[in-house]
């Protein structure tokens, strides 16, 4: 191996590239082909983390293919090793990783927990301070009250006080009445031994005078409502009376403007009557008229066929209204028939301007 190891630090002075080497190799008879699927792995695993980790390899080419194998799992152990060592590495990170992962849960749940902590705190002093607000508000509102009573009670003492002074003026005042009363009872003594006895009979005195005035007020309301109700009736006579009057006015009216009207109608009809009269008598003479001429084209119709006349002796004028509406049925039937002999009398007529045009043409 030592030798090997030498001849390898020696090798590239002497010998071709690695790239020379590799194609000698491929084109080399007797090479193992597995060989070259060892480096083409070894070459995807570590190729892309420079050649420091990688296994020393031969640098000669001319050694024998059990040697050449020899140093392939020499290759092999090697990379093994270095896998393994890779292994152990990442085991160990990731243990180290883990444990800070735990770490680091363990820290969040406890920053977690002391978040809690801090929020119910926040509550409760949020709680402690509503309720302190909630306290102050309604120690507010209580010395507001108390206030406003304190300010009514003021004003209730300064009423009485202002009532008290009232009274006793009004004491002071009524002193020299209770002296006059003394006086009265002493000049007086046989009618009014004592004030009550005045009393008394002032008081007797203004209930009668209460009662009559009373009594006048009543007296008064109803003269009061008796001459409303005579004003009342009065009017109503009045406007009554009135609308009599103008009722017998309009009434009048109507019986002129109804005279007016009649005549104006009577007018209408007369000159309906007239036109109705100048109507019959136009369509008498139509229906007579269209009766004559059928008469006539069937009187020739019935010569030239010897046939009797139809007799039409018992037809009587029309009255009523169905009777003129059949009869117009009729008529409008008879204008048909004599259409129909009209007709004819124009076939003829102009066939026989034809047959004497042939027969002028045929003499010619």
């Amino acid at each position: 191996m030592e030798a090997l190891k030498a001849k390898k630090s020696a090798g590239p002075a002497g010998s071709p590239n690695k790239a020379n080497r590799k194609t000698a190799e491929c084109h080399k008879p007797g090479s193992a082909p597995g060989a070259d699927k060892v480096d083409e792995k070894l070459l995807s695993m570590y190729g892309g983390r420079g050649t420091a980790n990688l296994p020393t390899t031969l640098m000669f080419d001319h050694v024998s293919p059990a040697t050449r194998l020899l140093e392939k799992r020499r290759q092999m152990f090697e990379v093994q090793e270095a896998l393994n060592a890779q292994k152990d590495e990442f085991n160990r990170r990731e243990d180290a990783y883990r444990r800070r992962e735990d770490g680091l849960r363990r820290k969040d749940l406890e920053l977690q927990e002391s978040l809690i902590k801090f929020n119910k705190f926040l509550q409760e002093n949020e709680s402690k301070r509503n309720r302190a607000l909630r306290r102050a508000a309604d120690e507010r509102k209580q010395q507001d009250a108390k206030d406003i009573e304190i300010q009514r009670y003021d004003q209730q003492l300064r009423e009485k006080l202002l009532e008290e002074s009232l009274l006793k003026q009004e004491l002071e005042k009524n002193l020299q009445y209770q002296d006059y009363l003394e006086n009265v009872c002493q000049s007086m003594s046989k009618y009014f031994p004592e004030i009550s006895d005045i009393l008394s009979r002032y008081r007797t005195l203004r209930d009668a005078n209460m009662q009559l005035l009373a009594s006048k007020e009543q007296d008064d309301l109803e003269r009061d409502m008796k001459e409303k109700d005579f004003n009342l009736f009065n009017k109503d006579k009045t406007n009554q009376l009135l609308n009599q009057n103008n009722e017998i006015a309009e009434m009048q009216i109507a019986y002129e403007k109804t005279i007016v009207k009649g005549e104006v109608i009577q007018k209408e009809i007369d000159k309906q009557r007239g036109e109705a009269s100048d109507k019959s008598l136009t369509l008498g003479a139509v229906l007579s008229g269209v009766s004559n001429v059928l008469n006539r084209c069937e009187q020739s119709f019935r010569n030239r066929h010897n046939k009797p006349m139809a007799d039409t002796s018992g037809e009587k004028p029309p009255r009523t209204d169905d009777e003129l509406k059949e009869e117009a049925e009729k008529t409008l039937l008879k204008l048909e028939e004599i259409a129909m002999f009209m007709v004819d009398f124009v076939d003829i007529r102009r066939d026989y301007d034809l047959n004497t045009k042939n027969a002028v043409n045929e003499v010619s």
